[in-house]
C-alpha cells in the first residue's frame, strides 16, 4: 500500500506545484496579484481487516444448510496541511535580484548555459537582453543581437572545447596593504569565518585582506587565440584579450565595480572603451522572470476586446508559448484553468517544456520553501 501511495502522491504534489506556477505566470499577465501556498506537511494512515463467519440451519423435518461468509476491509486517510508563506520574507525573494551563483550553478545540471543565461541573465558585461515593463511588455534593446550571438557562440564553443565552465577561486580587495611587521595574528584566525584571508602577493613581507569566494569561471582553451569564434566572443565580452580566465560574477560581488562606485568613478560595464577583466551579469529578480513569461501568454480577443488585459506586441516565440482554449486541452503537458477558459502548453512543445522546467528551477532554488510558514488549512482528504 504505501509504496503505491508513494508514487500517486509524488506525481499529484509535481503536478499541483507546476500548475500553481503556471496560474500565477497567468494572472501576472492580467495585472493580478501572484499568489503562492506551499505544503505544510502530508500524514496518511492506513487500516485493513478482514472477517470470516460460518453459519448452519439444521431443521428437524428439513435438509440442513450450511454457508460461510468473508470480508475484507481497506481504509486510508490522508491529510494535507498547507503553509501560508511569511509575507516579508516571500516578496523579498522574489523581488531581489539573483545572484550569479545562483544562476549559474544552473549550468553546471545539465541545462543548457545559453538557454539559462538567456532566462535569468538581463545583462552580461556591456550586451543587454530583453527587457520587460508592464506597460509595454518585451522591449529589444539595441545590442540584444549581439546578445544572441554571444550566447550562441558559447554554446557552440562549449560543445568543441575551445572554451569551459568551471569553478574557480575569486578575491576581492577587502581593505588597504597591511606590512608584517604590523600585522596581529589574531586577526588572521577571526577573519576566517566571514571568508576573509590575508595572503601574500608580489611583496612576501607585505600582507593583503581578500575576500575569497569560488564563482564559475569562463575558461578559454589553449590554442583557442587562433580560433575566430574565440575571438569574436571576446569582442563581444569586451574581455581582456591578455587574460584566458573569467570569473562570472554579478555587480555587487564584482571588486571592481565596488571599488569604482565607492569612489565615484565611472563603472568599466559602462566605459565602452576599457577591456574587461571578468564577466558581470547583472541578473533579473524571479519576480522579473516571471512577469517576463507572462508576455508569452495568449489571451482572447474578448478579453482584448473588454479592456481586460494589456495589448502588447507578441514577443518572439522561440522561448515559451503558452496557449488559450476554451476546453481542457486533450494535447496539454500542463494545463491550468482560470475564469472558464484554459492556458496550457502543449506535450509536444519542447522548448516551452524546457524554460518551464527552467523556471520552476529558478524558482525552487531560489524562493523555495519560506521558513516561518504558518499552517493555514487542514483537510482530510476522501
Amino acid at each position: 500500500m504505501i509504496q503505491a501511495r508513494h508514487w500517486d502522491l509524488n506525481e499529484m504534489l509535481r503536478e499541483t506545484t507546476n500548475e500553481q506556477l503556471l496560474l500565477n505566470i497567468v494572472r501576472l499577465r492580467y495585472d493580478e496579484t501572484p499568489y503562492f501556498l506551499q505544503i505544510g506537511s502530508i500524514t496518511t494512515s492506513f487500516a485493513a481487516g478482514g472477517s470470516a463467519g460460518a453459519q448452519a440451519t439444521l431443521p428437524e423435518q428439513a435438509p440442513s444448510t450450511f454457508g460461510i461468509s468473508g470480508g475484507v476491509s481497506y481504509a486510508e486517510t490522508p491529510t494535507v496541511t498547507w503553509a501560508l508563506p511569511d509575507s516579508r520574507e516571500m516578496l523579498g525573494r522574489l523581488h531581489a535580484p539573483m545572484g550569479a551563483d545562483q544562476l549559474t550553478v544552473l549550468t553546471q545540471s545539465g541545462l543548457d548555459p545559453a538557454v539559462v543565461l538567456r532566462v535569468g541573465a538581463k545583462k552580461i558585461n556591456r550586451l543587454r537582453n530583453l527587457e520587460f515593463h508592464v506597460e509595454d511588455g518585451i522591449y529589444v534593446p539595441a545590442s540584444y543581437d549581439a546578445f544572441l550571438e554571444m550566447l550562441d557562440l558559447l554554446d557552440a564553443l562549449l560543445r568543441d572545447g575551445a572554451v569551459e565552465l568551471s569553478y574557480g577561486v575569486y578575491s576581492t580587495s577587502g581593505g588597504g596593504k597591511i606590512p608584517l611587521s604590523r600585522l596581529d595574528t589574531r586577526a588572521m584566525a577571526e577573519a576566517l569565518p566571514s571568508g576573509m584571508q590575508f595572503m601574500t602577493r608580489d611583496d612576501p613581507n607585505t600582507f593583503e585582506p581578500l575576500k575569497l569566494s569560488k564563482p564559475l569561471f569562463l575558461k578559454f582553451a589553449s590554442g583557442s587565440d587562433g580560433d575566430p569564434r574565440t575571438r569574436r566572443l571576446r569582442e563581444l565580452l569586451d574581455l581582456d584579450p591578455t587574460r584566458h580566465s573569467f570569473a562570472i560574477v554579478d555587480t555587487a560581488n564584482s571588486g571592481t565595480e565596488q571599488l569604482l562606485a565607492e569612489s565615484g568613478r565611472l563603472s568599466r560595464v559602462l566605459d565602452g572603451g576599457a577591456p574587461l577583466r571578468e564577466i558581470v551579469v547583472n541578473n533579473r529578480s524571479v519576480m522579473e522572470i516571471l512577469r517576463f513569461a507572462s508576455a508569452y501568454v495568449d489571451v482572447s480577443a474578448g478579453d482584448l476586446a473588454a479592456g481586460v488585459v494589456r495589448a502588447r506586441k507578441a514577443p518572439p516565440r522561440d522561448w515559451l508559448t503558452i496557449r488559450q482554449a476554451e476546453a481542457a486541452p486533450a494535447d496539454a503537458w500542463l494545463a491550468v484553468e482560470r475564469d472558464g477558459a484554459w492556458y496550457f502548453i502543449r506535450d509536444d512543445d519542447l522548448s516551452s517544456r524546457v524554460s518551464f522546467t527552467i523556471l520552476n528551477a529558478l524558482f525552487a532554488s531560489i524562493v523555495g520553501e519560506v521558513p516561518g510558514a504558518k499552517p493555514l488549512l487542514t483537510l482530510p482528504v476522501r
